[in-house]
């Protein structure tokens, strides 16, 4: 019988190891049940979804814009400095004229007029009422438009791309808020909360990942509102595997155990695969600990388990298999060649 050497025999071992490993992740792979998700329900407070938004009314440090059809003196084009949030940080030339401290501004004709406290269409019915009575003209035409708000602004911040106050002049919904901010970043959670002027209590909100339910968290915001997008909950696994990791979660789908694992790049020779275990911290602040198998889940004889915010994934050592690691070569090389030869094999 012919005999082997030496580079012969580690090159079967090798090759025996890897036809091992992928025989059993074929078959992990293929066998046992899948892990679902079904779409995460969007939700918000019945009170705030159905909310009516409040009509927006004048108020002093206001930058209001005023048309006069064929009173071109009676349209307001002189130019006030921007001091809010509708055109960016810096100072901005705007077509209009500043609401004063106490709430009037001055006009050709009229003088000063008190048009803080009225809405915009109630102050064009207030300055056409009052240039017909006074006979300055027979049929005004006017328009009145808020142009800029130093106050007026819906704050969004948190896990968006550009964190900012934006103008809440018109309708805005909590969706238009976070678009008009560029968006969620990878680690938004779809849990959002929302403070509200004069509530004590702050607006839950569920995003969900059902985009034919949107409309059920879509709520609309009022001026003042403060958005508040958290960041999404993380995963650690710990031990014997290629690269100990935070894993945040998704929100689109679940990181279970063996995803969490192959995120981590698998697990180390010498793990103990049938004592691995989550440990997770209850609400109330207690540790609790879930034994697992993860070779019965890599064959889908154990389901494979979803992972919770803030869940630790402890792979721990095999004494048995450590010791093979560290020593079980140079048995093998014994029973083969014999204890005199192992010395001259190894070097």
């Amino acid at each position: 019988m012919k005999l082997l050497s030496k580079v012969e025999i580690s090159s079967l071992l090798v090759g025996a190891g890897a036809l091992c490993l992928c025989c059993a992740t074929g078959m992990a792979q293929f066998q046992g049940p899948a892990v679902t998700s079904p779409p995460a329900p969007a939700s918000g407070p019945d009170a705030a979804t159905g909310s009516p938004y409040m009509e927006i009314k004048i108020e002093p440090g206001d930058v209001i814009s005023i048309a006069t059809y064929g009173a071109p003196e009676l349209t307001t084009t002189s130019q006030a400095s921007s001091g809010g949030i509708a055109f960016g940080a810096s100072p901005t030339a705007l077509q209009g004229v500043k609401v004063g401290s106490n709430g009037e501004i001055s006009l050709p004709y009229l003088g000063a007029v008190r048009l803080a406290g009225l809405t915009p269409s109630e102050a064009a019915a207030y300055l056409k009422n009052a240039l017909k009575q006074g006979g300055f003209l027979v049929d005004p035409q006017i328009s009145v438009q808020l142009v800029d708000s130093p106050t007026r602004a819906i704050t969004v911040i948190g896990e968006v791309l550009k964190p900012a106050p934006i103008p809440a002049f018109g309708h805005i919904r909590l969706l238009d808020a976070i678009s008009a901010c560029g968006g969620f970043t990878p680690l938004a959670s779809h849990s959002i909360t929302i403070r509200r002027v004069g509530d004590p209590d702050p607006i839950s909100i569920e995003l969900g990942t059902d985009a034919k339910a949107a409309s059920a968290s879509d709520i609309p915001l009022m001026p003042g509102d403060t958005v508040i997008v958290s960041k999404v909950g993380s995963v650690f696994v710990l031990g014997y595997v290629k690269t100990p990791a935070a894993i945040p979660l998704a929100n689109n789908a679940p990181i279970t155990v063996l995803r969490a694992l192959a995120m981590a790049g698998g697990v180390n020779y010498g793990a103990g695969l049938s004592k691995a275990r989550i440990i997770r911290t209850t609400a109330d602040n207690q540790r609790v600990e879930i034994r697992l198998d993860l070779k019965k889940i890599m064959f889908g004889q154990q389901q494979d388990v979803a992972l919770a915010s803030n869940d630790i994934l402890l792979v721990p050592g095999n004494a048995f298999k450590a010791g093979m690691a560290a020593g079980g070569a140079g048995v093998a090389a014994s029973l083969l060649f014999g204890a005199a030869d192992t010395a001259t094999i190894f070097k």
